[in-house]
């Protein structure tokens, strides 16, 4: 690993039309330090945990960079502040103008503190803090998340896509306060070298199926959409009827976006800060997938409807929904209710979150979580508000290319050669049901 300012002009190669793409790989990562600042003293963060809870309130937490890696392909340098970090930047831009891709293991660390430094002009995130690329307004370059594009573990990466490197352990003591002004080892500075080396021969791996740096899918689901999209792209049925289910009107889509909820995860209070012995539990292979190729969807827009009791309700109908429950009370020690999707609450009683009992409330519901609602709790209920869509299988197309990954997914597993197939296949087999970001 070479000092910043070693840094000679290498030979690049450079791709794209509308925007010309220099095809260099380049990493960046840094090493930082957690601390407490407590009557003008400095520890490690850990010791806020030994301080009572007015000794915590007068901590000042804090953290800083103490060494940046950056590689250019194989060749990696390194510095010790932001001034350097930014003089090297300016350096490697003034001889390369070509847009300049730099690829970082979880971005959303590093660009709490990058974005400080240089000016954005474009930054998309999955959500809030979630950076997936971010493209700078001075200088020609942009930043992506090899985390998101790969989702997997710095540490797992070699292992996962039988890279010819790996990354090192034990060779950093994160307890360790340092500042860049700190003396590193030769096996702390390997340590940081070897992170942008992982880094860059993934890339040199996602560039023997995607050619160039630009072409790279920037999250995971990104690959098995673009092999999906490969597949129907003159299937103009497939499109209709897809086209056919987007929501796109805008009281729609938020009402969508309000009756969203993920699975339940909550403990049962009466056991809270327990051990509980002798407990079993069950998994569902596939669960996810299982239901995409066998349960039906709305398949239509939703359209206003004027129900007014469950009775009413069609099961070949998917309906969404806004209801007002009066005297509401759950039926048993689980309380599937969140008290943040709830709106106009009165005289509510909670269960770390989740609502046991109220005199009132509103909450948009799909027809699936109405019905588990009243199955669960005692109440009254109104339906202000109702839009249906008709159930249907998801297209044939699209479930034979969710089995055939399942098929190639379990062909390679635990066969002996073909771990790095298996992986992949694993890899896009699960980001079939991740949420589309």
């Amino acid at each position: 690993m070479k000092y910043w300012n070693e840094y000679k002009l290498h030979k690049h190669t450079v791709s794209g039309r509308k925007i010309k793409y220099d095809e260099t790989i380049y990493s960046f990562d840094i090493e930082t330090t957690s601390y407490i600042i407590y009557e003008g003293n400095v520890y490690k963060s850990d010791k806020y945990q030994e301080l009572s809870k007015k000794e915590q309130e007068k901590c000042i937490f804090g953290s800083c960079m103490y060494i940046w890696m950056f590689s250019v392909n194989e060749d990696v340098y390194y510095g010790r502040t932001w001034s350097e970090f930014y003089s090297f930047m300016k350096l490697l831009n003034d001889g390369i103008k070509e847009r300049k891709i730099i690829f970082v293991h979880n971005l959303a660390f590093e660009f709490q503190y990058i974005k400080s430094y240089l000016n954005f002009s474009e930054v998309t995130a999955r959500k809030s803090h979630k950076v997936m690329k971010a493209i700078t307004e001075d200088l020609n370059y942009e930043f992506r998340c090899t985390y998101l594009m790969s989702n997997s573990s710095l540490a797992r990466l070699p292992k996962t896509f039988q890279l010819p490197v790996k990354k090192m352990v034990g060779d950093l003591d994160y307890n360790k306060i340092r500042h860049p002004g700190t003396p590193l080892t030769a096996e702390e500075l390997g340590y940081c070298e070897n992170d942008c080396l992982v880094v860059y021969w993934y890339i040199r791996y996602e560039l023997e199926t995607y050619k160039t740096v630009n072409n790279i899918p920037l999250t995971s689901t990104g690959h098995v959409r673009r092999e999906l999209k490969s597949l129907i792209r003159k299937d103009y049925a497939y499109k209709r009827v897809v086209s056919r289910a987007c929501n796109t009107d805008p009281l729609i889509y938020n009402l969508l976006c309000e009756a969203f909820a993920g699975g339940y995860t909550h403990a049962n209070y009466t056991y809270t800060g327990d051990i509980i012995k002798d407990v079993d539990s069950w998994d569902f292979t596939s669960s996810y997938p299982y239901v995409i190729v066998s349960h039906r969807f709305p398949s239509d827009k939703f359209t206003r409807c004027y129900i007014t009791k469950a009775s009413q309700m069609d099961d070949n109908l998917a309906y969404l929904m806004v209801v007002k429950f009066k005297n509401i009370k759950s039926k048993f020690w689980n309380n599937i209710i969140s008290q943040s999707k709830c709106r106009n609450i009165r005289n509510g009683k909670y269960d770390n979150g989740r609502v046991m009992s109220a005199d009132e409330l509103e909450i948009t519901l799909t027809d699936v979580d109405f019905k588990l609602i009243l199955f669960a709790y005692d109440c009254e209920y109104e339906i202000m508000e109702c839009y249906y869509s008709v159930y249907r299988y998801l297209p044939k197309k699209f479930i034979n290319f969710v089995l055939n990954k399942y098929v190639l997914k379990t062909q390679y597993k635990g066969v002996v050669g073909k771990e790095i197939e298996y992986s992949r296949e694993k890899g896009l087999f699960n980001s079939l049901y991740q949420r589309t970001e």
